[in-house]
C-alpha cells in the first residue's frame, strides 16, 4: 500500500514538474518581455521612493508600535509582497487561456491527471518568479533606505505560505470563469482595486473608516500584509497569530470550494462541447 501512495505521490510530483518546466520555457522564449519585467521592478522601487518622501513619518507605518518610520517603510514592503496577489489572480486563468488559444487544452485534460493537479500545477513557476521578483524588489529598496535588518524568518516564511494558499482561490476562481466564458471577468480588477483601497495597502487600515475597515477585514491580502509589515519588522509570530489563522482558516474554505468550482466548469465546457473554443 505505502508502496502504491508512493508511486502516485512521484507521478504527480513529476507531472508538476513538468508543467513548472513548460511554464518555464514559454517565460524564457520571450526574452524581450521577460528583460522587461524585471526592469519594471527597479522603476517601481523609484516610484515607491518618491511618494514616500511626500509623506512624514508616523508610528502608523511601524508594524512593531511605538517609535514613528518611514512611509517607505510601509509601502515598500505592501508593494512587495502584494505581487503574490496578483500572480495568484492572474497564473491560473493565463494558463486556462493559453491552452485554449494554442488548442491543448482538451488534450491535457484528456489525460489521467487529477483537475486538481492541474490547475494548481499551473501556478508554480508565477509563485517561483514572483519570489525571485519580490527579493530583488526589496534588495533595490534597501538602497533606497528600506530597513530590513530586524526581518523574522519564521513569520516571513509562514505568511508567504499561507498568503499562497488564501489568495490561490481567487486565481482559480477567475480560471473557471475563463473555462466557461472565455474571460476571466472582475475578479482580478475588483480584486486589485479592493486590495489598494481597503486592504492597507496605501494606508494603514485603522486610519480608514470603520466600515471600510471591516470590509478591509474580510480580504486575505489585508491580513498578508499585516503579517509581511510584521515579520519585516521582526515581530514574532505569535503577536500576530490572528493574521495567520484568518489566512488558514481562508485557506481551508476557499481552495476546497474553488476547486469544486472549477471542476464544475471544466464539466460544463465538455457537456456543451466548448473545451476547444476561444
Amino acid at each position: 500500500m505505502a508502496a502504491i501512495v508512493s508511486r502516485a505521490a512521484a507521478t504527480r510530483l513529476s507531472k508538476v514538474g513538468a508543467i513548472f518546466r513548460r511554464d518555464a520555457i514559454v517565460a524564457f522564449s520571450y526574452p524581450g518581455n521577460f528583460a522587461l519585467s524585471w526592469m519594471g521592478i527597479v522603476i517601481e522601487v523609484v516610484i515607491v521612493w518618491y511618494i514616500s518622501r511626500l509623506v512624514p513619518d508616523s508610528p502608523r507605518f511601524n508594524a512593531a508600535g511605538g517609535v514613528a518610520v518611514g512611509y517607505l517603510q510601509y509601502l515598500a514592503i505592501n508593494s512587495a509582497f502584494v505581487r503574490f496577489q496578483a500572480a495568484a489572480l492572474n497564473s491560473f486563468a493565463e494558463s486556462i487561456r493559453d491552452a485554449q488559444l494554442t488548442g491543448t487544452l482538451e488534450i491535457v485534460l484528456a489525460t489521467p491527471t487529477h483537475l486538481p493537479t492541474l490547475v494548481l500545477s499551473s501556478a508554480v513557476w508565477s509563485f517561483t518568479y514572483t519570489t525571485l521578483q519580490t527579493a530583488l524588489f526589496l534588495a533595490i529598496a534597501m538602497l533606497f533606505g528600506l530597513n530590513l535588518s530586524h526581518v523574522n524568518f519564521l513569520t516571513t516564511i509562514v505568511f508567504l505560505v499561507l498568503t499562497v494558499g488564501a489568495v490561490s482561490p481567487l486565481g482559480v476562481l477567475a480560471a473557471a470563469l475563463s473555462m466557461v466564458i472565455k474571460k476571466t471577468g472582475p475578479i482580478e480588477w475588483i480584486s486589485t482595486s479592493s486590495a489598494a483601497i481597503f486592504g492597507g495597502m496605501f494606508l494603514p487600515l485603522r486610519s480608514l473608516p470603520v466600515w471600510l475597515q471591516i470590509v478591509g477585514w474580510t480580504l486575505p491580502i489585508t491580513h498578508s500584509l499585516n503579517g509581511f509589515r510584521a515579520a519585516a519588522a521582526g515581530v514574532p509570530l505569535q503577536n500576530v497569530a490572528s493574521d495567520a489563522i484568518w489566512l488558514l482558516v481562508a485557506t481551508l474554505v476557499l481552495m476546497p470550494f474553488s476547486l469544486w468550482i472549477f471542476a464544475k466548469a471544466v464539466g460544463k465546457a465538455r457537456v456543451d462541447g466548448t473545451l476547444s473554443m476561444y
